[in-house]
């Protein structure tokens, strides 16, 4: 599959797959799940790629008369057709023609669809050599719908940077100066927004009548190079989203929607650190068209599909379906037919397709998130992004090792004798006031009142010994909350479970519950021992004993495993 972009309009092809890869588009591999049927034989595509004006026209007949379409090519020239047609451009010569739209093309059209397809075009020429102000062009690295993308070197400031040279508009078209100028705005917008994960603009500016930008040059490849052959590994995929969210949110409080995100959009600067790029199709709040949508049909949030305005929430779909694309390394659905129209209506009905059986290696949780992100509902999405923020970060695996088997015992140690202690505060006294209580009064029968103060004082000390049920109660309770015991504080242990995320509240309840089952019996005999039922006592005390040996034999196996933590998978 071809991971392209086309333009209906004024919309930017992906952005090549590497800022500093000269090898400029990449093909992709077909994701498993079915994808949309492409152009018949690549090797017939016209390879060539306009700055095509967003403009359908149609005649003043009938509507079953075929629509015409109006594409601006590469040096310029208007080219006018029909859908499903071929045509030449006046200006240079350069064929022309339609075919099926790719789902991970860029679209970007009016509100009159129609049966308007994609197009491939020939690129212009290479400009290699050229000088645009102080920057000098050296290198191509990739081609797109609102132009071409160079490696090129600063020599004000000696330093190589990635250049967008815009397509060239002819003088009196009131349409094209309106585009351009809102390219530039965008350019201007994106330029604005100072944050470590968006590609950095340098410098917006005009060679003549000739829009272009420079912008940092990254070193790559983009996310969509990196799942050609495999998904990411699942850290990578929660800390890059957190990234990316992170950059969006900075572009929501400047008023900026991004409208394009997907893995060809998200490039590296280091092993670590992806960035936002290509904001050809933003849009601020302000001037957000009232007609028309832009954006990857793969990647678009039905709301967009179906005319609605661009906002944080369809972001948010965007970014849903390329996460679970980095994921599984296939996008969720597939969208089928042959005409836009019927395209944009299976993208409606489409739903995500996940796996039947859930991988180990992801947690259950990430499933929902990804489906709340995907809900065909903008409403039914992420309020804000700082919500969205905070569910990534719960879901974000703790770097951790896993603790050996001597600290976890010793810390699991320590946790028993501190509510141990804690038990004997509260049993010893309420025994000693109990037993010592008769003759503590009898010696202070000289004085009736204070005896009878005393009295009543030791009494109520004696009940301190039901309280130690509560023992085993409030440490499952602590433990429950996410309190961290003294044991693993003293040995500097975290619980998370096997994908290295925070407990549930269920398992935290279950593996709390079976840690503290020794406090449970200890309480409950010395509570039995002062009532004096021995035989309890007698039955329950070696249950401590054989829990404890139950617990722990497991921990001498091979996994280094107690039961409390085999059961929860912690």
């Amino acid at each position: 599959m071809e991971e392209e972009t086309a333009n209906l309009g004024d919309s930017p092809r992906d952005p090549p797959e590497s800022l500093g890869d000269p090898a400029g588009p990449t093909t992709r591999a077909q994701s498993p799940s079915p994808q949309i049927a492409h152009p018949a034989d690549p090797a017939n595509r016209n390879p060539m790629e306009p700055a095509p004006l967003s403009e359908t026209e149609t005649s003043s007949a009938a509507s079953t008369q075929p629509r015409l379409l109006t594409y601006r090519c590469s040096c310029g020239g208007d080219v006018r057709l029909a859908a499903h047609g071929e045509g030449i451009c006046a200006k240079c010569g350069r064929a022309i023609s339609l075919q099926g739209l790719d789902a991970t093309q860029t679209v970007s059209f009016c509100s009159e669809v129609g049966s308007g397809t994609s197009f491939q075009l020939l690129d212009g020429p290479d400009r290699s050599g050229e000088e645009l102000g102080h920057f000098r062009l050296l290198a191509k690295l990739g081609y797109g719908g609102m132009g071409a993308v160079y490696r090129a070197l600063d020599e004000s400031l000696q330093r190589f940077v990635a250049v967008k040279v815009m397509r060239s508009a002819d003088e009196g078209e009131s349409s094209t100066d309106k585009q351009i100028a809102r390219l530039l705005e965008e350019a201007v917008a994106q330029a604005r927004l100072n944050h470590p994960n968006v590609v950095t603009i340098y410098y917006v500016g005009r060679d003549g009548e000739e829009p272009f930008f420079a912008m940092e040059l990254l070193p790559g490849p983009t996310l969509a190079k990196l799942i050609q052959d495999n998904p990411l590994p699942y850290d990578d995929v929660v800390r890059y989203a957190i990234q990316v969210v992170e950059a969006l949110e900075q572009a929501s409080l400047q008023g900026l929607v991004h409208g394009d995100i997907k893995p060809s959009n998200l490039i590296l600067s280091d092993k670590r650190t992806v960035k936002l790029g290509d904001f050809g199709l933003a849009k601020t709040k302000q001037s957000t068209p009232k007609e028309g949508i832009s954006g990857t049909l793969s990647y678009m949030a039905p709301e967009l599909s179906a005319g609605g305005e661009p906002s944080d929430q369809s972001d948010m779909y965007s970014l849903g379906i390329t996460l679970f694309e980095l994921t599984f390394g296939r996008r969720p659905y597939a969208i089928t037919g042959s005409t836009l129209r019927e395209q944009l209506d299976s993208k409606q009905i489409a739903v995500a397709e996940f796996p039947e059986r859930w991988p180990m290696h992801l947690p259950e949780g990430w499933a929902r998130l990804l489906k709340r992100l995907m809900s065909k509902l903008p409403e039914d999405r992420f309020d804000n992004y700082e919500s969205l923020k905070t569910a990534l970060a719960n879901m974000a695996p703790v770097g951790v090792t896993s603790a050996g088997l001597l600290n976890r015992a010793l810390a699991y140690g320590v946790d028993l004798a501190t509510w141990c202690v804690l038990i004997a505060i509260l049993y010893v006294p309420s025994q000693l006031a109990g037993s010592a209580r008769e003759e503590i009064v009898g010696q202070l029968g000289d004085s009736p009142q204070f005896a009878h103060y005393v009295d009543v004082f030791l009494g109520r000390l004696s009940l301190l010994q039901y309280l130690v049920l509560f023992v085993p109660l409030l440490a499952v309770y602590f433990e429950y909350r996410g309190g961290r015991s003294l044991g693993r504080y003293l040995f500097q242990l975290r619980i998370v479970d096997r994908h290295g995320l925070r407990l549930q509240n269920r398992r935290r309840l279950v593996r709390s519950s079976l840690r503290y089952v020794p406090l449970f019996v200890l309480s409950l005999s010395l509570l039995a021992g002062s009532l004096g039922v021995e035989q309890f006592v007698v039955l329950i005390t070696p249950v401590t004993y054989i829990f404890l040996m139950i617990n722990m034999l497991p921990a001498l196996g091979p996994r280094r495993m107690a039961l409390h933590d085999r059961v929860v998978h912690s």
